[in-house]
């Protein structure tokens, strides 16, 4: 990454966008890469009375620290600028994702080999204000990080509906699970997924749609599974799987039904490179798939 290339942090509401030297005012970064820090190492005055509960979990810890530069062409500029990095660190914003603490925003920037997205939540902007260079002003982006991971900007999907099913059949029904199939027909469905990034990525979202029964999603290059004991008995019928390191969620047709997800089942990260996964299940008629979003990952250096 070079500090020349553009890139920006905030959503809509609250967007600043640094190396743009067609807006005004200029926000030029200092950073080259993105780094994580100590907050101990910058010498902050944090706030301990604030009863801000962010910064207790900062105290020592990993923090994610933006340092720029911004160039106003007039006092006008100056305040509307200030007044911008402030907003920054609002905390009735949010990103556009619903694992995600509220306040978390992405920060996104250009790499010669596509863009990459880091999620953080922006709690301190440190701005010294003074006349020693005139209207230039020095500031400090301050940043939790929930996840250590950067992202590349690109959401991908895995889908298995545009694979042609592979069906098995047997000839006689048992009330134990043998190595091979008996007395009934099943179907599966896989698809590829190509994680490009150097790290190991929790999917951003997994969604089943009937007809199935006790449906399992399979990474099966890695052999790891999620099964889930619920009957989706049509298309319009959904299972939807989220989860990450904090959180986890299961639902069907937007009811909780993470009680019935099975004892065996992992959830599995993307490892780096190309993996495969698959729809089965007890019954499953054609027709039903799987959907899985993901990002390449790399880590925080």
């Amino acid at each position: 990454m070079s500090i020349y290339l553009p890139s920006s942090i905030g959503t809509t509401t609250n967007l600043v966008s640094f190396n743009d030297f067609n807006a005004t005012p200029v926000y030029r970064l200092i950073s080259k890469q993105p780094q994580r820090r100590q907050i101990r190492e910058l010498d902050l005055p944090v706030p301990f009375e604030s009863g801000i509960s962010d910064f207790e979990t900062l105290i020592g810890q990993t923090a994610f620290v933006l340092e720029g530069i911004m160039y106003p062409g007039n006092e006008n500029e100056y305040d509307l600028g200030i007044r911008a990095l402030r907003k920054i660190s609002s905390l009735d914003i949010s990103q556009d994702d619903i694992l995600s603490d509220d306040g978390y925003v992405p920060y996104q920037w250009d790499e010669f080999t596509g863009s990459r997205i880091l999620y953080v939540k922006v709690l301190y902007v440190q701005i010294v204000e003074n006349t020693r260079q005139g209207l230039v002003q020095p500031f400090r982006l301050i940043c939790k990080v929930k996840d250590p991971t950067i992202f590349g900007s690109e959401l991908k999907q895995a889908n298995t509906s545009q694979a042609t099913p592979s069906a098995s059949t047997g000839s006689a029904l048992y009330s134990f699970t043998y190595p091979v199939l008996y007395g009934k027909s099943t179907y599966s469905v896989s698809s590829a997924i190509q994680n490009n990034g150097d790290i190991s990525a929790y999917p951003i979202g997994i969604s089943v749609y009937g007809p199935v029964s006790n449906p399992r999603v399979t990474n099966v290059t890695t052999g790891e599974y999620i099964e889930v004991t619920t009957t989706l008995s049509t298309v319009s019928n959904v299972l939807s799987i989220s989860y990450d390191k904090d959180s986890l969620y299961v639902t069907v047709d937007g009811v909780n039904n993470l009680r019935n997800v099975t004892s065996a089942s992992t959830y599995f990260k993307l490892p780096p490179g190309t993996s495969v996964i698959s729809l089965t299940g007890s019954t499953i008629s054609t027709g039903a798939y799987a959907t899985l979003s993901y990002r390449d990952s790399y880590p925080l250096s």
